[in-house]
């Protein structure tokens, strides 16, 4: 038996008795005009045939479907079915459907849900990525706006709304110190995720403001689930090392309490938490939890709107503001009513519960929308810290930047040039060897073509000594919010600020896999606890060249201070300058020239190799000639885009024997010349390079080195993750680790260019087979003389 027949538009035609062309005339409106008497017979006849327009055809006769999708990895977890619901309802106030696809965290059924949906013509597609780049290039060329949510992949160019997760972490952990706690854990997400990251990132800049730890007893990493949180709560109550807790998800933070109560924890008395997210479950939990609240209302209202678009806006990123809402899950006696009983504790002393003010509640932090308008307002803010008031920064100007990595800067400065169109920025490449005299030479001169300059910190005291850069203390302030205590340090000098840091550093030991499994030789672990002594390293390097490899051992920078006061220091011997001001010269010692029959032997044993400068060094390593390689992150994106690519691991700098661990530190920073014309444009620049995330984050991917910008770290970690997950898995931790613990910094002294020139000349002679003691006591000697100059 079937069902009575749809009514069709010749139904219509007929009952109307014109043709069935008028009669989609007057249903779309168009494109013919239909003269107002037929229109009204044509009227008539649809109420009285009952017809109805087939919404999809007609949709997709005008180019639209009237369905926008989502996918989402989880959509039992509590967050993702709120955030679908709330995109469900703006939706539909539209009048459009709204298709919800899960992933189940898996990248295969992403994409298989992702070409479902664009074979469907959906007019917008927003996701809740898996990995660190779903496959939405496939609907970006079918012309779908895409929109990526919660889970930003800055790297995809892909417009996003998020909040922001590294304040909300930082608010929360200052919460929980408020309340008297100092050892306060963090149950984190997996960390490919860039949410993970960045909230990771926010709680260690709130622990390290206050000096407090945040080392790896304190860290559990767990997946986006109830039984996540119970796993990594049951790890962290064993560990017995916190008082308080910060949760990175809602799921996480019930599973938290299930194990609280299972091991007889008391929640807070025993340990306070605070978990993300603020969906409605989270008040119902005993206790209820302190959550960061993030507006599910307008993330769905901005991400709807950005799916509008007929053509993806990939420069449109927009950050909703998050709330701290304080329950008692943290220690707050304040709080609502819950399932419609009153609470056991009271909010006032006289014993009458009430409801507390929204105030008492809330703590919100207001981070807007990015976008160029906002960002260009900040800068200008900001110019005003420095600027005189003849120097006007809204003033057209072309400045001058010398710098020696080449394309490292060219992303930045144009973004730089979108958000200050007056001013014009030209890069001036000198090579590394170079900069350091041309830019004193023509400093020196007076020179006024040069604005803003790169300059390596430790060679800032002589610069700042001599006149040349100009004093930006002012911005000591914007620095503290935006920046590491060290990079801070490092642009130091007499107590002013001369520059702006740009990034950190560190040295690794990079192995080939293929060398060491032809010799027999167990990889080196990758977390700091499996750190090899430079015995174990060189036992093993000899080991790899006997059974075939060319070389066992290289450093990257050969006869480099940089790359080689770690291994001096780790032996016992000090940095090479002392006394006041660093100007006494120490370097004809017992420990440095220890070092120095050490350095010998790598190459008269022919285990490194003699003959090769550093700017040869990368590609012997990439083209399997060295088994062992000593070198920094920049080296991460070359090997893994060379024929290398996933045959290489790295491991922590080794160390000597019964000595300490010593890592190096510090990099590039950015200064303004004191004789510059334009120095308010110049300013501008150094100060986005430095303390805007977007110009940060852009320069540490692309020189693949991790910046002192706070809020750019999480989102350069989650980079490097997604170019070599394999082999970086511990490097976040590893980078970490090194920076609070083994780091020490180049000395600063006025004669740092001359102990660093006389130095790596007494380490080349000593590498080409000269006498240790009698090269190191020279040395000493012409030290001396250079820097009495300076007392």
């Amino acid at each position: 038996m079937t069902g009575p027949r749809r009514v069709t538009r010749q139904d219509v035609a007929r009952e109307a008795r014109t043709s069935a062309a008028v009669v989609s005339y007057v249903i779309n409106n168009g494109p013919r005009s239909v003269a107002p008497a037929t229109r009204q017979r044509v009227l008539d006849a649809i109420e009285r045939t009952g017809y109805r327009p087939n919404a999809i055809a007609q949709a997709l006769a005008g180019g639209r479907s009237g369905v926008l999708g989502l996918v989402v990895p989880d959509v039992s977890n509590s967050f993702f079915s709120a955030l679908a619901k709330a995109i469900e309802d703006e939706v539909f106030q539209e009048g459009r459907v709204l298709l919800v696809g899960n992933s189940a965290e898996s990248a295969v059924r992403e994409a298989r849900l992702i070409t479902s949906f664009v074979e469907r013509q959906v007019d917008g597609l927003l996701y809740v990525g898996v990995g660190h780049h779903a496959p939405v290039q496939e609907a970006i060329r079918a012309g779908i706006p895409v929109v990526a949510l919660d889970r930003r992949d800055r790297f995809s160019g892909i417009a996003s709304v998020v909040v922001d997760n590294f304040d909300g972490a930082a608010m929360a952990t200052d919460h929980l110190i408020a309340h008297g706690h100092r050892r306060i854990a963090i149950i984190a997400g997996p960390s490919h995720l860039f949410t993970s990251v960045e909230r990771i990132g926010g709680w260690r800049k709130a622990l390290k403001a206050q000096g407090l730890p945040n080392d790896e007893s304190l860290f559990v990493e767990a997946p986006f689930s109830r039984a996540g949180g119970y796993e990594a709560a049951i790890k962290l109550f064993a560990r017995g090392t916190a008082d308080a807790v910060l949760v990175t998800d809602e799921m996480q933070a019930f599973g938290v309490l299930a194990a609280a109560a299972d091991t007889g924890v008391e929640v807070p008395r025993d340990l306070a938490i605070i978990t993300f997210d603020g969906t409605e479950q989270s008040m119902y939990s005993v206790p209820p939890l302190t959550t960061v609240g993030q507006p599910l209302a307008e993330i769905a209202r901005q991400a709807v709107s950005l799916a509008r678009a007929q053509t993806t806006e990939r420069s449109r990123h927009v950050m909703c503001d998050v709330e701290l809402i304080r329950r008692r899950s943290c220690g707050c006696t304040t709080q609502i009513r819950e399932n419609h009983q009153v609470p056991t504790e009271l909010a006032d002393k006289g014993g009458t519960w009430r409801p507390p003010s929204t105030e008492d509640l809330t703590m919100t932090k207001s981070v807007g929308l990015i976008a160029s308008a906002s960002l260009a307002a900040a800068a200008l803010a900001l110019s005003a810290c420095g600027a005189s008031p003849s120097d006007d920064p809204n003033a057209d100007a072309t400045i001058t930047f010398v710098a020696p990595h080449k394309g490292v800067f060219d992303e930045a400065v144009a973004a730089f040039h979108e958000e200050h169109p007056n001013i014009k920025v030209e890069i001036q490449i000198l090579p590394f060897t170079e900069i350091a005299a041309q830019t004193q030479a023509r400093l020196g001169s007076k020179d006024t073509s040069i604005d803003v300059i790169a300059v390596d910190p430790p060679r800032l005291p002589s610069l700042a000594t001599k006149g040349f850069l100009k004093d930006v203390s002012a911005d000591q302030a914007d620095m503290k919010d935006s920046l590491t205590a060290g990079g801070i340090s490092s642009v130091t000098w007499d107590g002013k600020q001369y520059g702006y840091p740009l990034w950190t550093s560190d040295n690794f030991l990079f192995y080939n896999k293929s060398l060491l499994a032809q010799a027999g030789i167990a990889e080196p672990g990758a977390d700091n606890a499996s750190r090899w002594t430079w015995d174990q390293t060189l036992t093993a390097a000899a080991k790899a060249k006997s059974a075939g490899a060319q070389y066992g051992f290289a450093f990257e920078q050969v006869d480099a201070y940089y790359a080689l006061q770690p291994v001096i220091m780790s032996m016992g011997g000090g940095a090479g300058l002392e006394g006041d001001r660093n100007l006494t010269p120490a370097i004809d010692t017992e420990q440095w020239r220890a070092f120095g029959t050490w350095y010998a032997d790598l190459y008269s044993s022919g285990l490194s190799p003699r003959g090769v400068a550093s700017a040869q060094m990368p590609d012997l390593f990439k083209n399997g000639s060295v088994a062992f390689y000593v070198a920094g992150p920049a080296r991460i994106t070359d090997l893994q885009k060379s024929g290398l690519a996933d045959k290489w691991g790295m491991a922590p700098l080794p160390y000597a024997a019964g000595g300490k661990v010593v890592t190096p530190t510090d990099s590039w920073a950015v200064a303004v010349s004191n004789f510059s014309e334009h120095q308010a444009a110049a300013q501008e620049l150094a100060r986005y390079l430095s303390l805007s995330a977007d110009g940060a984050t852009s320069t540490s991917t692309k020189f693949n080195l991790p910046p002192v910008n706070q809020k750019a770290y999480p989102k350069y970690i989650h980079y490097i993750d997604g170019v070599a997950s394999k082999q970086t898995g511990q490097y976040g931790t590893l980078l970490t680790t090194d920076t609070d613990e083994h780091a020490i910094r180049r000395p600063s002294s006025v004669g740092y260019i001359d102990f660093e020139t006389i130095v790596n000349k007494a380490f080349a002679d000593i590498r080409n087979g000269g006498d240790p003691g009698k090269i190191l006591a020279a040395a000493q000697d012409t030290l001396k003389r250079q820097l009495s100059q300076y007392k």
